[in-house]
């Protein structure tokens, strides 16, 4: 619990060096990272649960012996990637939105401290983002 309150005070720092990006998009940012990390499911123990459906079973078996493969033939990194799942229960984990003038290649892009400029913003929430998609055409944008 003590590293959520020290997400949520250094959110609020950056949000503060942000300038123009909104508190409520770091909330909206942190609010859904947290959830989807604290709902994570270890892979191998899914594998073994018999009340898990027969199709998302064989899904898990198929990743985990791909990232085996990967790690045993290409020597890829024994990490963590791909050992923990999460049924989001909805579409897509996340939505993005990209953004550039009219007749233009020339993406529209958002900076944040620490990570940077980059030409599309996330959301965790598909209202969120058709609600940013919706002021970025109104702006004279193209919005994908």
């Amino acid at each position: 619990m003590r590293a959520f309150f020290r997400s949520v005070a250094a959110m609020i720092v950056m949000s503060g060096l942000a300038g123009c990006t909104s508190i409520s998009y770091y909330a909206q940012s942190l609010k859904g990272h947290v959830e989807i990390m604290a709902a994570r499911q270890d892979v191998e123990e899914l594998i073994d649960d018999p009340s898990i459906p027969g199709t998302l079973r064989a899904r898990m078996e198929s990743a985990s012996a791909i990232r085996q493969f990967a790690i045993d033939e290409l020597a890829l990194p024994d990490n963590n990637s791909y050992r923990s799942y999460v049924n989001v229960g909805r579409d897509a984990v996340t939505w993005a939105i990209f953004a550039a003038p009219e007749f233009s290649l020339t993406p529209r892009t958002w900076c944040f401290p620490v990570f940077g400029c980059v030409p599309y913003r996330g959301y965790f929430s598909k209202r969120s983002a058709i609600e940013t998609a919706v002021a970025l055409q109104r702006q004279g944008l193209d919005v994908y």
